[in-house]
């Protein structure tokens, strides 16, 4: 059996199956995500809150955006909870959050592990 042959016959399909087993595993750990729920408490600014929005990024890049409303006629604007689908576990949520008389913007960082519900606190700084 010549050095051609044995290449041929026995080292390239092992070579293959490697590179392919390879290429799959990388596939598989690009597509990994963290799923998780936000929830923004307004605590006791909560029925002066008229509208919020919310931009989670990671890395720079958004990958997610929630925005609410409250109804005409003094309404509160309800429970500000939004699930969200993260390429890494750590992201930065930027808020905008409109008071009819004033406009505050904030930023958190969060942490969400799978399947996590993480609370973001924010009345403290609306009620000033």
């Amino acid at each position: 059996m010549t050095r051609y042959e044995l290449f041929r016959k026995r080292i390239a399909p092992i070579a293959f199956l490697a590179v392919v087993g390879l290429i799959a595993y990388d596939t598989c750990n690009k597509q990994q995500r963290e799923h998780a729920t936000i929830v923004i408490d307004l605590g006791a600014a909560a029925p002066r809150v008229k509208a919020i929005e919310a931009e989670l990024t990671v890395d720079s890049e958004p990958v997610g955006t929630f925005r609410r409303t409250a109804l005409p006629g003094g309404g509160g604007i309800g429970p500000v909870r939004f699930e969200a689908t993260m390429p890494k576990p750590d992201g930065e949520l930027r808020l905008d959050v409109d008071l009819g008389d004033a406009h505050r913007k904030l930023t958190r960082y969060i942490h969400a592990d799978e399947g996590a519900t993480v609370t973001v606190s924010i009345g403290d700084e609306l009620a000033r």
